[in-house]
């Protein structure tokens, strides 16, 4: 049986280790989506990461909550809503994930277990489902770059995952605001 194509960003593997809400700014531009990758800018309010070698990302959004810390109507943030907004983000580095390879250029293998990569930003994410669209760049290099995002861990054990295309995957932040990047090969 083929694997479903149905990304949703980074979701948490086994127990929380650690949650922390996070001030956006004031009508953040930006629509936020659970399991989209997040950091801390320069005035300490959440944004969204980007993709690619360099880039640290702080966790995971698990959630959104309005002004007065109240749970959004949404299961996303929509952009530029007026005020001061909360994010609830898995902030631990070295909380596991489940997140799904893209497939573009090729699929990830089991002998790449250990490496290095980069997730690559999807195309938004679901009204419907609030879900993120972020995924594994399978295309990019796997190395053993300390500035890479996220090391492979373990293929996600389900019996309706295989490896092949959009195949989901364990990892963990490998550049983590909180933590600093590994080099070398190794769980």
């Amino acid at each position: 049986m083929a694997n479903s194509n149905t990304p949703f960003g980074l979701r948490v593997k086994g127990p929380l280790l650690s949650a922390k809400l996070y001030k956006m700014g004031a009508a953040y531009a930006t629509t936020l989506y659970r399991g989209d990758p997040v950091v801390l800018n320069n005035a300490g309010d959440i944004v969204i990461a980007t993709a690619g070698t360099g880039n640290a990302i702080l966790g995971a959004a698990l959630g959104f909550y309005d002004t007065d810390q109240g749970i959004l109507t949404t299961s996303y943030y929509v952009g530029a809503t007026a005020g001061i907004h909360w994010c609830l983000v898995a902030d631990d580095p070295r909380q596991l994930y489940v997140v799904q390879e893209d497939s573009v250029g090729g699929n990830l293998a089991l002998v790449d277990l250990g490496q290095n990569s980069v997730l690559a930003a999807g195309a938004g994410g679901s009204a419907i489902s609030g879900r993120s669209s972020w995924m594994i760049d399978s295309s990019a290099a796997l190395a053993a770059t300390a500035g890479d995002q996220i090391r492979l861990i373990d293929i996600y054990r389900s019996p309706d995952n295989a490896v092949g295309a959009y195949c989901k995957w364990v990892i963990r932040l490998n550049n983590a605001q909180g933590a600093a990047g590994i080099v070398g090969v190794g769980i």
